[in-house]
Formats: C-alpha cells, structure tokens, sequence
C-alpha cells in the first residue's frame, strides 16, 4: 500500500462510524488513556497532516513530523532512507530500542488513534511524548491496516 492509499483509507475512516468487527479496542483504549493523562498534550487534526501541493502527489507536513520526532526523541527517516543499514534501524529491534521511525509508521499511530473514542468525539489525533506508546498505537494500527 501506498502512502497515497493509505492516505485515503486515514479519511475514509473519518466517515466510518464502526469499527472492525475483528479489532478489539481495549489495549488501544487503554493506551490513548495513557496519552491523554500527560498534561501537556499537543494535537493536530487529520486536514493538516498532509501537504498537496500538487494533486494526486502526498506529501507529509513537515512541521508535524518534526513534531513526533521532537516528543518522542526519535529520528525521523523518509522511505528511501529506512534500509536496515545498521541493526539499530531493524524493525526486528525491540521498540523500546528503536532509534528512528518512517512515514508508514507515523501513519499507523495515526490509523490506530483514528479508532479510539476520543478521535470519534474530537476529531484530534494527540502527539504522545512516551515511545512505548507510541510503538504499541503503531502496532495496533499496522494490525489495524493489514485486516482491512
């Protein structure tokens, strides 16, 4: 998939008012609980995460890249530089050791938060500070992209 397509599957799911009947919530529930418990929460909404410039071309908001990366302390890597170059960039690694994550992984955080019932109600995806969560939300989201 594309990150164009995945794109388009992020705000088709704005419209969708189910969830996944194989997708169970608790896990991702609990863990946007986590997020929304920090104090200094900063968010951003689904409109501003791309910028298109040039249609049909998707291009990810740079600010709110810059964003992640600064909370979460990671580098953030475009496709074309995410090869397992060395071990530390392998998606073999535990989470809690990953130094950098890609586009496709910021899109899975924002797919899983996308389901959560805080997204429902305030249409806002909420930039966690705590890695862990962050790569638990990319997990479940990954989960989420593969069965649909």
């Amino acid at each position: 998939m594309t990150i164009q397509e995945y794109w388009k599957k992020i705000n088709a799911l704005n419209a969708e008012e189910n969830i996944s009947k194989l997708f169970d919530g608790i896990d991702l529930e609990n863990n946007v609980l986590k997020i929304l418990q920090n104090t200094t929460q900063t968010y951003f909404t689904t409109e501003v995460l791309y910028n298109q410039s040039v249609p049909e071309t998707v291009n990810l908001n740079n600010e709110i890249v810059k964003l992640f990366a600064d909370h979460l302390g990671l580098l953030f890597l475009s496709e074309k530089d995410a090869g397992n170059v060395c071990f530390a960039n392998s998606s073999e690694l535990r989470p809690e050791f990953r130094q950098s994550f890609t586009a496709i992984e910021l899109l899975d955080y924002i797919y899983a938060f996308a389901h959560s019932s805080f997204y429902k109600e305030f249409q806002k995806i909420v930039i966690t500070s705590e890695a862990d969560i962050f790569w638990k939300l990319v997990k479940i989201g990954a989960g989420l992209r593969k069965e649909n």
